[in-house]
């Protein structure tokens, strides 16, 4: 493997710290959909936990709007969480993106994964959902019961 390899291979490793690390701070470059995130230094990931719909749709433009309002541009702290059925231990979605949660604003209090679901512009996504983030399915209840986003009543 060529040296630049290894060392975005590096980059990459130090970035993915476990949840319980206390995560890392980066800088958000773009929002790429409601869902999808491009950090500075081209490390790109999901929102773990969520799918939201694509922004072609009213809600998924919605959703990505929001995204891009609230975190493109800003520092914000991120978190990865781990399972046994990868050799880094980090979750991967088909694609090779990891998952992540991402957290900004004052102290880094608002999660940005669970805004997403109370405001009714994403779904769980069971397939990628940590055992310590299973109160998501609370969240997206709240959110269908009140009728916000998706779960829009007409």
């Amino acid at each position: 493997m060529k040296f630049a390899g290894c060392i975005a291979i590096l980059i990459m490793a130090l970035l993915l710290l476990p949840a319980h690390a206390g995560g890392n701070t980066l800088v958000i470059k773009s929002v790429q959909n409601g869902d999808t995130i491009e950090f500075e230094g081209g490390f790109t990931a999901h929102l773990t936990g969520i799918k939201v719909p694509s922004p072609n749709t009213q809600v998924g433009y919605k959703a990505f709007d929001f995204t891009k309002r609230a975190v493109e541009g800003k520092r914000v702290q991120v978190f990865t969480y781990t399972t046994d059925n990868t050799a880094a231990g980090i979750v991967y979605g088909k694609d090779s993106l990891p998952f992540v949660q991402i957290k900004y604003g004052e102290g880094y209090s608002t999660s940005l994964n669970e805004l997403l679901l109370k405001k009714g512009y994403a779904k769980v996504n069971t397939k990628f959902l940590p055992e310590e983030l299973e109160y998501f399915r609370d969240l997206e209840s709240e959110a269908k019961r009140k009728g916000l986003g998706i779960w829009q009543r007409d």
